[in-house]
């Protein structure tokens, strides 16, 4: 059942809870005018109930597809930068976002927002993510740290007003001897706030082709935390309910009005 019907479903069964009780109290005051009302209300809604779980009102839940018209060829060589990653961002999503905490030679601990994590392999365990670099062309200091010790830990955000200051304060461009750690009052490796932690360490990495400055880096999985709890919804084939971005730098929750497993 998706979510939106089990809403639908929950509050409706609170609604004839409410009746029940509200006939109830009626009752023990004498007040029986008011009964057959609240009777009908209790047994319309309850037969409301009955219908969404049959899958009657079905169609009440789906939303339509908008008119789009046909399909065009779009050509990607002639869009401006800013037009080909919104185009391309929109579609090649929702990317979940991760804070990845890296630290330097030096020992100075950062912490970066990253988009482009993707599974690779599952056995083994490996992951890839395309590091770039920043406007003034200065190498991202998660890419420059994992050269140096291929040590990362990806953590996974909340959906939550907490979530998004996360990675707003990750996102902080600082100098590379300043930790952004100092900006949560917190220490590593422990991020406040995040639903669970993916540790890794580069295996490879490529530069990329046709002129690019991003870096392709294949990581190794050696372990996870998250709670007892998110790991019993994840092996019965939930998800974390985490933070994503879809589109130009627009993030917002993953849970989505239904799913559908292919077996």
């Amino acid at each position: 059942m998706d979510k939106g019907k089990a809403v639908v479903i929950d509050f409706l069964h609170r609604c004839v809870l409410y009746s029940d009780e509200s006939i109830q109290r009626k009752k023990e005051r004498g007040d029986l005018e008011e009964v057959p009302k609240w009777r009908a209300y209790r047994d319309f809604t309850d037969y409301a109930i009955k219908e969404i779980e049959e899958g009657k009102l079905d169609d009440w839940f789906s939303s339509p597809q908008p008119e789009r018209g046909p399909l065009e060829d779009l050509q990607i060589s002639e869009l401006e930068h800013q037009d080909r990653v919104k185009i391309v961002d929109g579609l090649i999503g929702p990317r979940p976002i991760f804070v990845a905490a890296t630290c330097s030679d030096d020992g100075v601990h950062n912490l970066g927002l990253l988009s482009t994590v993707s599974p690779a392999s599952n056995s083994p365990a490996l992951l890839t993510c395309s590091l770039s670099q920043d406007r003034n062309g200065r190498p991202r200091d998660t890419l420059v740290n994992l050269k140096q010790n291929g040590n990362i830990t990806l953590h996974l955000l909340p959906t939550s007003i907490e979530g998004v200051r996360i990675a707003e304060a990750a996102a902080e461009t600082l100098p590379s001897n300043e930790s952004e750690w100092r900006l949560f009052e917190a220490k590593p490796p422990n991020l406040p706030g995040a639903i669970a932690s993916i540790h890794c360490r580069l295996v490879d990495q490529h530069s990329l082709p046709k002129g690019a400055v991003a870096t392709l880096c294949v990581l190794a999985i050696d372990s996870i935390s998250l709670p007892e709890g998110l790991q019993e919804e994840l092996l019965e084939g939930g998800n974390s309910n985490n933070l994503y971005q879809h589109g130009w730098c627009n993030i917002h929750p993953s849970d989505a009005e239904w799913s559908h497993l292919i077996r």
